[in-house]
């Protein structure tokens, strides 16, 4: 998707919306904080650029600006800074009251770990409130194709589950006493099971004890044969091939499931496919030029209760906990040279057609699934902010609590002048970084 285009310039907005949630929650997150440690702030903004709209509450003016996208919490002290500087001073010795160097270094960490901590809240909420929502998900019936019956595919002659003595078609009925009745069942369960443990099968044809090799059971799902959406301006919809199609045949050779479809297709430059339409036969004929059959077959929808709302709350602090380590580990392999920096972060514009794509896309498939996209974007995203302003970058959060730490250890504040370098230094960094991402 280009994004030159109406649905990419509305994707890119989408995503720069959303991100700007995050930044308001972390500027919200370092206000309260704020003024629960007695630190006065002076203008909480929302966007960039020229300012739209102003108003004044008690000690705070609120601003709105033209550009929706960022924002920023300004607390009180940088006039200490100034005058310490100009009264040429070795120290901040004079302060205004709710100025950020009236307080204790601890107080100022905490007020700088709130915007982060906000961010990690908000994240948990999104996470909880996902997992409540009830979704729809494309499996199949737990029905199975042993791929020891398919070595031109497979490249194997013998697995666990033919040595077991199951068989291509087998219905399972349940995995070590836990029934099932989908694909998808089969696959969470035997997830659970290490190697060289042996798993208890039981079948329509009966029971069978399967020894995993590195992790293979041997066996995946049995498709049938019927077709799902065909991709347009490819040669299986120019010869007329149509959703709802029962593939019988390909090239001579009876198909039964999406394995025989793709071994008799296997290195063919030509297909003739027969199929059923409504109960009458058709012969389909149509290259294979080697890049893939261009059509899906059709799949089982099963639908996913909620979770209970207290059972969320423990998944979703395990799924933040899961992120936020994500995130770091992403970070570490970029300053290694483990990974590429523009793909691992990505630049702004990048980042923000990726979400609204992937929003739009979700709102096509239901209400529901777009809701669960968009609460899964948010965490994922908030939980990324986080990490970012925990990096130790002068002008970051991370930067600024590693002064204050200084401050508490030593006792003592820093010359004005180091607090306008590192602020300047700071922000130089940060804009470099953005401006080269976002044309990565």
């Amino acid at each position: 998707m280009g994004l030159f285009t109406w649905s990419g310039l509305i994707s890119v907005l989408i995503g720069f919306l959303g991100i700007s949630v995050m930044i308001l929650v972390h500027e919200l997150g370092h206000m309260m904080a704020a003024r629960a440690a007695g630190i006065n702030v002076e203008v909480l903004s929302f966007g960039f650029g020229p300012a739209l709209y102003r108003f004044h509450g008690k000690e705070t003016q609120y601003v709105i600006r033209a550009i929706p996208f960022g924002g920023s919490c300004k607390m009180s002290g940088g006039d200490d800074i100034q005058n310490a500087i100009t009264q040429k001073k070795k120290r901040i010795e004079t302060y205004e009251d709710g100025s950020i160097w009236s307080v204790s270094p601890l107080k100022r960490i905490f007020a700088y770990a709130a915007g982060p901590l906000a961010n990690i809240l908000f994240a948990f909420l999104c996470y909880a409130l996902l997992m409540t929502i009830p979704t729809s998900i494309a499996t199949y019936p737990p029905k199975v194709v042993l791929s020891s019956d398919y070595p031109t595919l497979f490249k194997v002659e013998s697995t666990a589950a033919s040595e077991a003595g199951m068989k291509t078609g087998d219905t399972i009925l349940s995995i070590e006493g836990k029934e099932v009745s989908n694909y998808t069942e089969i696959q969470k369960i035997l997830a659970e099971y290490k190697d060289n443990e042996d798993v208890t099968i039981v079948t329509k044809r009966g029971s069978f004890v399967l020894h995993p090799k590195n992790g293979v059971f041997g066996f995946v799902p049995f498709q049938e044969p019927v077709v799902g959406h065909v991709d347009s301006g490819t040669p299986e919809k120019h010869a007329g091939l149509k959703s709802g199609d029962v593939i019988t045949a390909i090239n001579g050779k009876l198909v039964n499931n999406m394995m025989d479809l793709l071994e008799a297709s296997y290195n063919s430059d030509q297909i003739s496919m027969t199929v059923l339409r409504k109960g009458k036969p058709l012969n389909l004929e149509f290259d294979n030029p080697g890049t893939g059959l261009n059509f899906t077959l059709r799949e089982q929808t099963v639908r996913i209760p909620g979770m209970n709302f207290f059972k969320a709350l423990w998944a979703s602090g395990r799924a933040c906990f899961s992120n936020f380590r994500q995130s770091i580990v992403s970070l570490l392999n970029v300053i290694r040279g483990k990974s590429d920096a523009g793909e691992t972060l990505g630049g702004t514009l990048a980042a923000s057609q990726s979400i609204g794509m992937l929003t739009t896309s979700g709102f096509a498939h239901g209400f529901n699934s777009g809701i669960r996209i968009v609460l899964f974007l948010l965490a994922s995203v908030s939980i990324s902010l986080a990490v970012a302003n925990l990096l130790p970058i002068p002008a970051l959060d991370g930067g600024l609590i590693l002064v204050s730490l200084a401050e508490l250890v030593t006792g003592r504040t820093f010359h004005p002048r180091v607090y306008v370098t590192l602020q300047i230094a700071g922000t130089v960094m940060i804009i470099a970084a953005l401006v080269a991402l976002s044309f990565v």
